[in-house]
């Protein structure tokens, strides 16, 4: 089990801290980076939304990333599945 360590990662104006491992803390440290440059970016094209509004919207754009990337992998692991099974094919037709 990996030491846990604290973690002080500025969020959407809040200070949070956080228990992490020193292999996790680059990470975090990237995603809260990731959240507050979404939060700006959507800031600076409705600078008028409410905060909260705000932060859902960042949420669903990340979620919807978050899905696509899950159909990917699950597509990709279909192929690596179809692949071995032609493999294995061609490997018990030339036998």
């Amino acid at each position: 089990m990996s030491e846990q360590i604290a973690l002080d990662l500025r969020v959407l104006g809040h200070s949070f801290r956080l228990a992490s491992t020193p292999d996790q803390k680059d990470d975090l440290e990237r995603a809260a980076q990731l959240l507050n440059d979404k939060y700006d970016e959507f800031r600076r094209k409705a600078p008028r939304m409410e905060p909260s509004k705000l932060v859902i919207m960042v949420a669903l754009e990340l979620m919807q990333e978050v899905l696509t990337m899950n159909k990917s992998l699950q597509q990709y692991a279909h192929c690596e599945r179809l692949l071995a099974t032609i493999m294995e094919e061609v490997e018990a037709f030339s036998e």
